[in-house]
């Protein structure tokens, strides 16, 4: 059986839900895949490169693009709902994110899916990007910090996660809305930006 790059992915992906992000190494891997190591660096370079496409698998996963009848601030709350959702259904999902910096262009997702619908709603470069960050990474906190918690004394019973993420995520697209509504007259007359690869 040849070993694919995203054969490679899913099974550390599927192994990461077993042992956990400290638990994943590549000799597990390759166990569970049946090769020797070598085999996999045939794909990637080490494992920090292996991590790093994990975590464009679950950013994949997270974005999608707009449906129809839906407008920017709809479609970015809904990104943001499917990150925290996603990476809480992985366990380590956060962890697995922190710090991601992906080194080449194979890493990168899209940015047409990432940054089409902002900037045709006006939004130009780099204000996309920050709009993007903003969202994503208040949801990546939110996750990282309700899988920190796991095990831990719980949350007070007035504190509901899920209405708190909520109104967060609101929040920041109400301030978007009222950055893009001041914008409004300059972005009229300004040419439109391509948008770039994230990393």
């Amino acid at each position: 059986m040849r070993l694919e790059r995203s054969m490679v992915v899913r099974a550390a992906l599927q192994l990461l839900e077993e042992v956990g992000l400290d638990g994943l190494t590549t000799r597990r891997l390759a166990e569970e895949l049946g090769v020797q190591g070598p085999a996999l660096y045939w794909h990637f370079k080490n494992k920090q490169e292996l991590i790093d496409e994990m975590a464009r698998a679950l950013l994949a996963e997270a974005h999608g693009p707009m449906e129809e009848g839906e407008d920017w601030a709809a479609w970015l709350t809904r990104t943001g709902r499917r990150l925290r959702h996603t990476l809480l259904s992985h366990r380590d999902g956060a962890r697995l994110l922190a710090g991601f910096r992906p080194s080449s262009a194979h890493g990168r997702l899209d940015p047409a899916v990432i940054f089409r619908p902002l900037i045709e709603a006006g939004f130009p470069m780099p204000d996309a990007l920050w709009a993007m960050l903003a969202v994503t990474r208040f949801a990546f906190g939110w996750a990282m910090d309700e899988q920190a918690a796991v095990g831990r004394t719980p949350p007070p019973p007035k504190f509901d996660p899920n209405v708190g993420f909520e109104f967060g995520l609101a929040t920041i697209i109400a301030g978007l809305k009222a950055r893009v509504a001041e914008a409004a007259p300059a972005m009229a007359f300004a040419p439109a930006a391509e948008p770039t690869p994230i990393g």
